[in-house]
């Protein structure tokens, strides 16, 4: 019974193996309008990732981007790809220190000099402005 079912299975899988399309795991989006270089969505290292440029130039290395917990390889826009690029954001000045929102280990925060304060979740950092963040702060 055993090398019924395996003899023919076992030949679908090799058959398959030699024959199959591999999915390669990338996607790309198109062009960034500023520096003219292709954008890449793809597993990394650490997860799913933007990427700016393909990496083959040794003196322009890729600049990559995390996407968010909500954002997937298959349906991300080149929109919304580029709005990863867009963090680090500097908002201004508040008693003289730098206030600037982005996102990290534990989710998007307002740095307020050498301070971290967390964003409320359902908020998107860059929809935060400085009043806003003064609040959060």
């Amino acid at each position: 019974m055993l090398r019924h079912f395996y003899g023919p299975f076992h030949q679908q899988v090799e058959t398959t193996l030699e024959t199959a399309e591999r999915a390669s795991g990338e996607r790309d989006l198109g062009i960034d309008p500023a520096s003219g270089k292709p954008i890449i969505v793809r597993i990394g290292r650490f997860g799913p990732v933007v990427q700016i440029g393909r990496g083959d130039d040794t003196e322009n290395k890729p600049r990559y981007a995390n996407l968010r917990p909500h954002q997937s390889i298959e349906t991300i826009s080149l929109e919304e790809a580029l709005d990863l690029f867009k963090l680090p954001m500097v908002l201004g000045q508040y008693e003289e220190k730098e206030v600037s929102v982005n996102i990290g280990r534990f989710g998007p925060y307002v740095k307020f000099g050498e301070q971290f304060v967390s964003i409320p979740k359902g908020e998107e950092p860059l929809d935060v402005n400085l009043d806003r963040a003064i609040e959060i702060i």
